[in-house]
Protein backbone atom coordinates (compact mmCIF):
# COMPACT_ATOMS: atom_id res chain seq x y z
CA UNK A 1 0.00 0.00 0.00
CA UNK A 2 1.36 3.39 -1.16
CA UNK A 3 2.38 5.79 1.94
CA UNK A 4 -0.71 7.91 2.26
CA UNK A 5 -3.75 8.13 4.25
CA UNK A 6 -6.57 5.38 4.46
CA UNK A 7 -9.19 7.65 3.75
CA UNK A 8 -12.77 6.03 3.36
CA UNK A 9 -11.02 2.84 3.65
CA UNK A 10 -11.07 3.59 7.51
CA UNK A 11 -14.47 2.82 7.59
CA UNK A 12 -14.06 -0.69 5.29
CA UNK A 13 -11.46 -1.32 7.66
CA UNK A 14 -14.02 -0.60 10.91
CA UNK A 15 -17.02 -2.33 9.29
CA UNK A 16 -14.75 -5.46 8.77
CA UNK A 17 -15.40 -5.05 4.60
CA UNK A 18 -11.23 -5.39 4.24
CA UNK A 19 -10.47 -9.02 3.75
CA UNK A 20 -6.31 -10.26 3.48
CA UNK A 21 -3.74 -8.65 2.56
CA UNK A 22 -6.05 -4.99 2.27
CA UNK A 23 -6.95 -5.63 5.82
CA UNK A 24 -2.89 -6.31 7.35
CA UNK A 25 -1.82 -3.34 4.82
CA UNK A 26 -4.29 -1.26 6.68
CA UNK A 27 -3.58 -2.31 9.93
CA UNK A 28 0.24 -1.74 9.19
CA UNK A 29 -0.78 1.89 8.11
CA UNK A 30 -2.23 2.19 11.10
CA UNK A 31 0.93 1.78 13.68
CA UNK A 32 3.05 4.03 11.55
CA UNK A 33 -0.09 6.81 10.85
CA UNK A 34 -0.66 8.74 13.83
CA UNK A 35 -3.86 10.83 12.35
CA UNK A 36 -5.12 7.75 10.52
CA UNK A 37 -4.75 5.95 14.25
CA UNK A 38 -6.28 8.91 15.21
CA UNK A 39 -9.44 9.08 13.22
CA UNK A 40 -10.05 4.85 13.49
CA UNK A 41 -10.09 4.97 17.23
CA UNK A 42 -12.35 8.36 17.19
CA UNK A 43 -14.81 6.15 15.08
CA UNK A 44 -14.60 3.23 17.00
CA UNK A 45 -15.37 4.73 20.45
CA UNK A 46 -18.15 7.01 18.54
CA UNK A 47 -19.71 3.12 17.51
CA UNK A 48 -18.96 1.97 20.95
CA UNK A 49 -21.13 4.88 22.53
CA UNK A 50 -23.87 4.65 20.01
CA UNK A 51 -24.06 0.75 20.69
CA UNK A 52 -23.98 0.94 24.14
CA UNK A 53 -27.12 3.12 24.53
CA UNK A 54 -30.40 2.36 25.12
CA UNK A 55 -32.43 0.30 22.07
CA UNK A 56 -29.15 1.47 20.34
CA UNK A 57 -30.50 5.19 19.51
CA UNK A 58 -28.25 8.26 19.81
CA UNK A 59 -30.16 9.90 23.28
CA UNK A 60 -29.44 12.96 21.16
CA UNK A 61 -30.76 12.39 18.17
CA UNK A 62 -34.44 11.22 20.37
CA UNK A 63 -34.28 14.75 22.67
CA UNK A 64 -34.58 16.68 19.08
CA UNK A 65 -37.05 14.37 17.75
CA UNK A 66 -38.68 15.35 21.36
CA UNK A 67 -37.97 18.87 20.53
CA UNK A 68 -41.61 20.56 19.43
CA UNK A 69 -39.42 23.70 18.25
CA UNK A 70 -37.90 21.39 15.83
CA UNK A 71 -40.77 19.20 14.94
CA UNK A 72 -42.67 22.61 14.18
CA UNK A 73 -39.93 23.78 11.89
CA UNK A 74 -39.47 20.42 10.06
CA UNK A 75 -43.75 20.59 9.49
CA UNK A 76 -43.09 24.02 8.12
CA UNK A 77 -41.06 23.36 5.55
CA UNK A 78 -43.42 20.35 4.41
CA UNK A 79 -46.09 20.60 2.34
CA UNK A 80 -49.26 21.03 3.45
CA UNK A 81 -51.12 17.79 2.23
CA UNK A 82 -47.99 16.11 4.42
CA UNK A 83 -48.23 18.89 7.25
CA UNK A 84 -51.76 17.71 8.19
CA UNK A 85 -51.09 15.57 10.87
CA UNK A 86 -49.09 18.65 12.59
CA UNK A 87 -52.63 20.89 12.54
CA UNK A 88 -54.02 20.68 16.28
CA UNK A 89 -57.54 19.43 15.88
CA UNK A 90 -59.91 21.83 15.94
CA UNK A 91 -62.90 20.41 18.80
CA UNK A 92 -64.97 22.67 19.49
CA UNK A 93 -67.44 22.41 16.43
CA UNK A 94 -67.14 18.26 16.83
CA UNK A 95 -68.01 19.32 20.58
CA UNK A 96 -70.69 21.44 19.60
CA UNK A 97 -72.56 19.21 17.11
CA UNK A 98 -72.49 16.40 19.41
CA UNK A 99 -73.94 18.46 22.41
CA UNK A 100 -76.72 20.09 19.83
CA UNK A 101 -77.58 16.14 18.68
CA UNK A 102 -77.82 15.37 22.51
CA UNK A 103 -80.01 18.28 22.92
CA UNK A 104 -82.13 17.05 19.81
CA UNK A 105 -82.45 13.40 21.78
CA UNK A 106 -83.91 14.93 24.40
CA UNK A 107 -86.37 17.12 22.95
CA UNK A 108 -87.86 14.03 20.67
CA UNK A 109 -87.74 12.16 23.48
CA UNK A 110 -89.89 14.11 25.40
CA UNK A 111 -91.90 14.82 22.63
CA UNK A 112 -92.46 11.18 21.83
CA UNK A 113 -93.43 10.74 26.16
CA UNK A 114 -95.84 13.53 25.74
CA UNK A 115 -97.51 12.52 22.06
CA UNK A 116 -98.64 9.38 24.28
CA UNK A 117 -102.00 8.09 24.36
CA UNK A 118 -104.31 9.02 27.01
CA UNK A 119 -105.35 5.76 28.65
CA UNK A 120 -109.09 5.43 28.05
CA UNK A 121 -111.52 3.68 30.66
CA UNK A 122 -114.71 1.83 29.93
CA UNK A 123 -116.70 4.47 31.43
CA UNK A 124 -116.35 6.15 28.25
CA UNK A 125 -118.80 4.12 26.40
CA UNK A 126 -121.66 4.80 28.31
CA UNK A 127 -123.60 7.14 25.96
CA UNK A 128 -125.58 8.95 28.52
CA UNK A 129 -122.97 10.01 30.66
CA UNK A 130 -121.69 13.33 29.61
CA UNK A 131 -122.08 15.23 32.27
CA UNK A 132 -119.44 18.21 32.11
CA UNK A 133 -119.43 18.31 29.03
CA UNK A 134 -119.51 21.23 26.38
CA UNK A 135 -120.66 20.57 22.50
CA UNK A 136 -118.06 20.94 19.95
CA UNK A 137 -119.88 20.17 16.89
CA UNK A 138 -123.22 18.62 15.11
CA UNK A 139 -123.72 16.44 12.32
CA UNK A 140 -126.81 15.85 11.11
CA UNK A 141 -127.49 12.85 8.84
CA UNK A 142 -125.91 14.27 5.49
CA UNK A 143 -122.95 15.39 7.45
CA UNK A 144 -122.63 11.68 9.14
CA UNK A 145 -122.92 10.34 5.14
CA UNK A 146 -120.01 12.80 3.95
CA UNK A 147 -117.40 11.68 6.09
CA UNK A 148 -116.16 15.31 5.83
CA UNK A 149 -116.46 15.99 9.95
CA UNK A 150 -115.67 12.64 10.57
CA UNK A 151 -112.59 12.23 9.41
CA UNK A 152 -110.54 12.14 12.20
CA UNK A 153 -112.73 9.33 14.18
CA UNK A 154 -113.62 5.99 12.76
CA UNK A 155 -116.63 5.58 10.67
CA UNK A 156 -118.56 3.15 8.42
CA UNK A 157 -119.06 4.03 4.17
CA UNK A 158 -123.06 4.39 5.04
CA UNK A 159 -122.83 4.83 1.41
CA UNK A 160 -121.93 0.97 0.72
CA UNK A 161 -123.21 0.09 4.25
CA UNK A 162 -126.45 -1.09 5.53
CA UNK A 163 -126.55 1.05 8.50
CA UNK A 164 -128.37 4.63 8.49
CA UNK A 165 -126.95 7.95 10.24
CA UNK A 166 -129.05 9.47 12.58
CA UNK A 167 -127.05 12.61 14.28
CA UNK A 168 -123.89 12.59 15.72
CA UNK A 169 -121.89 15.56 17.78
CA UNK A 170 -118.21 15.70 19.29
CA UNK A 171 -118.24 16.85 23.01
CA UNK A 172 -115.17 18.07 24.87
CA UNK A 173 -115.35 16.45 28.69
CA UNK A 174 -114.21 17.97 32.30
CA UNK A 175 -110.92 16.98 31.54
CA UNK A 176 -110.28 18.52 28.02
CA UNK A 177 -110.65 15.25 25.91
CA UNK A 178 -112.95 15.19 22.67
CA UNK A 179 -115.60 12.18 22.18
CA UNK A 180 -117.75 11.43 19.38
CA UNK A 181 -121.62 10.60 20.14
CA UNK A 182 -123.37 9.29 17.49
CA UNK A 183 -126.70 7.38 16.68
CA UNK A 184 -126.88 4.91 13.77
CA UNK A 185 -130.11 2.48 12.91
CA UNK A 186 -128.95 -1.30 12.52
CA UNK A 187 -132.32 -2.51 10.87
CA UNK A 188 -134.81 -1.76 13.32
CA UNK A 189 -132.47 -1.23 16.17
CA UNK A 190 -130.82 1.70 17.76
CA UNK A 191 -126.99 1.85 18.27
CA UNK A 192 -125.43 4.26 20.17
CA UNK A 193 -121.68 5.09 19.22
CA UNK A 194 -119.06 6.24 21.76
CA UNK A 195 -115.40 7.07 20.14
CA UNK A 196 -112.10 8.58 22.29
CA UNK A 197 -108.95 8.93 20.89
CA UNK A 198 -106.50 7.23 23.40
CA UNK A 199 -105.33 3.79 23.93
CA UNK A 200 -107.28 1.24 26.08
CA UNK A 201 -105.99 -0.26 28.80
CA UNK A 202 -105.28 -3.94 28.65
CA UNK A 203 -105.82 -4.55 32.70
CA UNK A 204 -109.62 -3.09 32.43
CA UNK A 205 -109.94 -5.35 29.52
CA UNK A 206 -107.72 -8.49 30.71
CA UNK A 207 -110.63 -10.30 32.50
CA UNK A 208 -113.71 -9.39 29.72
CA UNK A 209 -115.35 -11.55 27.61
CA UNK A 210 -114.26 -11.26 23.92
CA UNK A 211 -115.44 -12.10 20.48
CA UNK A 212 -113.69 -11.60 17.07
CA UNK A 213 -115.37 -9.73 14.38
CA UNK A 214 -113.90 -9.91 10.85
CA UNK A 215 -110.42 -10.77 12.65
CA UNK A 216 -110.52 -8.01 15.32
CA UNK A 217 -110.50 -8.96 18.63
CA UNK A 218 -113.77 -6.82 20.67
CA UNK A 219 -114.84 -6.93 24.50
CA UNK A 220 -118.37 -7.55 25.77
CA UNK A 221 -119.84 -5.55 27.87
CA UNK A 222 -123.30 -6.54 29.26
CA UNK A 223 -125.49 -4.31 31.72
CA UNK A 224 -128.94 -5.45 31.68
CA UNK A 225 -130.77 -5.63 28.71
CA UNK A 226 -128.34 -3.44 26.75
CA UNK A 227 -124.87 -4.89 25.63
CA UNK A 228 -121.76 -3.02 24.17
CA UNK A 229 -118.72 -3.90 22.51
CA UNK A 230 -115.68 -2.44 22.41
CA UNK A 231 -112.30 -2.36 20.83
CA UNK A 232 -109.04 -0.63 19.98
CA UNK A 233 -108.25 0.69 16.31
CA UNK A 234 -105.47 3.08 15.46
CA UNK A 235 -105.36 5.64 18.20
CA UNK A 236 -108.97 5.52 18.52
CA UNK A 237 -110.95 3.07 21.16
CA UNK A 238 -114.94 2.21 19.55
CA UNK A 239 -117.65 1.34 21.41
CA UNK A 240 -121.55 0.21 20.24
CA UNK A 241 -124.63 -0.25 23.00
CA UNK A 242 -127.31 -1.13 21.69
CA UNK A 243 -130.59 -3.02 23.42
CA UNK A 244 -130.60 -5.71 20.75
CA UNK A 245 -128.66 -9.17 20.60
CA UNK A 246 -124.89 -9.21 20.51
CA UNK A 247 -125.40 -10.49 17.05
CA UNK A 248 -126.60 -7.45 15.96
CA UNK A 249 -123.66 -5.60 17.17
CA UNK A 250 -121.10 -7.58 16.32
CA UNK A 251 -122.78 -7.10 12.30
CA UNK A 252 -122.67 -3.56 12.99
CA UNK A 253 -119.18 -3.48 14.40
CA UNK A 254 -118.05 -5.24 10.94
CA UNK A 255 -118.99 -2.17 9.30
CA UNK A 256 -116.67 -0.10 10.99
CA UNK A 257 -112.81 0.04 9.24
CA UNK A 258 -109.68 -0.40 10.88
CA UNK A 259 -107.16 2.04 11.46
CA UNK A 260 -102.97 1.92 11.39
CA UNK A 261 -101.59 2.41 15.02
CA UNK A 262 -99.68 5.80 14.81
CA UNK A 263 -96.05 5.45 14.18
CA UNK A 264 -93.06 6.93 15.59
CA UNK A 265 -93.55 10.52 13.55
CA UNK A 266 -97.40 10.72 14.47
CA UNK A 267 -96.27 10.45 18.17
CA UNK A 268 -93.51 12.75 17.92
CA UNK A 269 -96.00 15.24 16.42
CA UNK A 270 -98.34 14.94 18.46
CA UNK A 271 -95.86 15.92 21.47
CA UNK A 272 -95.02 19.04 19.93
CA UNK A 273 -98.34 19.81 19.25
CA UNK A 274 -98.92 19.51 22.85
CA UNK A 275 -96.02 21.69 23.77
CA UNK A 276 -97.14 24.41 21.18
CA UNK A 277 -100.71 24.17 23.50
CA UNK A 278 -99.14 24.65 26.80
CA UNK A 279 -96.81 27.36 25.02
CA UNK A 280 -99.87 29.26 23.55
CA UNK A 281 -101.63 29.18 27.04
Amino acid sequence: MKPKHLGDSVHDLLDGRLRGDRAYAAMAHLGECEECAGRFHELRAARDALNSSEAGIDMRFAEQLLDRTRIAEIAAAERPENARATRPVRRGPVIGFAALMVFAVLIVGAAWQEGAPDDVSLEFAQPRKTTGTSSVAYFDPQGMRSGEMLRSWIHPDFSQSDLIPIEGRVIQRANGQLALFATILSGLDVVQIVQQHGQLTSSMVAQMPRASVDGTEVYVVASGNSSTVVWQTGDVVVALSCECSLKTLESAAAEFPTAENPGFMDRVANGFESFADALSR
